[in-house]
């Protein structure tokens, strides 16, 4: 036997049975409802809920897209920047490597430059070699012309002719050797004077003309070496004068570090004819004593 109804909580559910079926009810207090439209009420109630929530979550979605919106543009503006930023490397890089070529070429033209001037200075030196290779063998002409011409009676006994000058070198006779002053006052009794070599033709002459030392036997140096000449800074220290009251013009044909005025008392010059004729000069005491030349005018 199947109970018609059952109580819950004092709410009663009774099942009808008619000619056209069944009926669900159920009794709320002293009513009694269908039972399948409160279901669908509740299925509506329960569908509006869930339609609430959707809508909620939406919303909240939405502006959790509205917050990250602005972090996704951010990052494409510094995807944007890095770009533009290899660019500038790449146009820096390139422009460097143009730097660097132009460089290399100024470097190139520089050390091109550099040895043209060697070149240049090389031949110079060269042509100032042979300038003065010419003096010498133009020299040595004049005096070899000078010595055919000497026995013609242009100059006096035991006076050489170089070019158009007479010598008298002390070392020719057997004079003794003399001071400055001493040299000086025997080129006046014989008429003439001290050397005075004004030009580099006569230094070059004389270098010809004179005995020459030989190093390996007397240093250029040692006493009574040299040969006097017109020239001298009796007057005042340093400023050379001739004795005709020139003042030496140039730097003279002095050997390398001279003059010294060693001791503080060399004021006369003396001729040493070594391998260099521009170098031959050097300053000494006037009261040592030494060979002499002097010069005067031919016949």
């Amino acid at each position: 036997m199947i109970p018609n109804d059952f109580s819950t909580d004092g709410n009663s559910l009774h099942h009808n049975l008619g000619n056209k079926g069944s009926v669900c009810t159920i009794r709320v207090g002293s009513r009694s409802l269908p039972l399948y439209p409160l279901v669908i009420v509740g299925l509506g109630l329960l569908n509006t809920i869930l339609l609430l929530t959707a809508i909620v979550i939406g919303i909240y979605c939405g502006q959790a897209s509205e917050v990250s919106a602005p972090h996704q543009i951010t990052v494409q503006a510094l995807i944007v920047e890095v770009k533009q930023l290899q660019v500038m490397q790449t146009d820096a890089i390139k422009a460097q490597e143009e730097a660097q070529q132009a460089l290399k070429k100024e470097l190139m033209s520089h050390q091109q430059l550099k040895l043209q001037l060697e070149q240049n200075k090389t031949l110079s030196n060269n042509i100032q070699r042979q300038l003065e290779t010419l003096h010498v063998e133009k020299a040595t002409l004049q005096s070899d012309t000078s010595d055919t011409e000497g026995s013609c009676g242009r100059c006096l006994p035991g006076w050489f002719l170089a070019n158009t000058t007479c010598y008298f070198h002390s070392k020719s006779t057997s004079n003794p050797l003399k001071n400055w002053h001493d040299s000086r006052a025997d080129c006046i009794r014989r008429g003439a004077n001290l050397t005075v070599i004004d030009s580099l033709e006569e230094q070059l002459n004389l270098h010809e003309a004179l005995p020459r030392l030989d190093p390996s036997i007397r240093p250029w140096w040692s006493k009574p070496g040299g040969v006097w000449f017109g020239l001298s800074d009796i007057q005042s220290e340093g400023n050379w004068v001739w004795l005709n009251n020139v003042t030496l013009q140039g730097e003279g044909y002095w050997i390398p570090g001279e003059p010294n005025d060693y001791g503080q008392r060399e004021d006369c010059a003396a001729l040493m004819v070594m391998k260099n004729p521009r170098a031959a000069w050097f300053d000494a005491d006037c009261q040592g004593e030494k060979e002499w030349l002097c010069e005067m005018e031919p016949n």
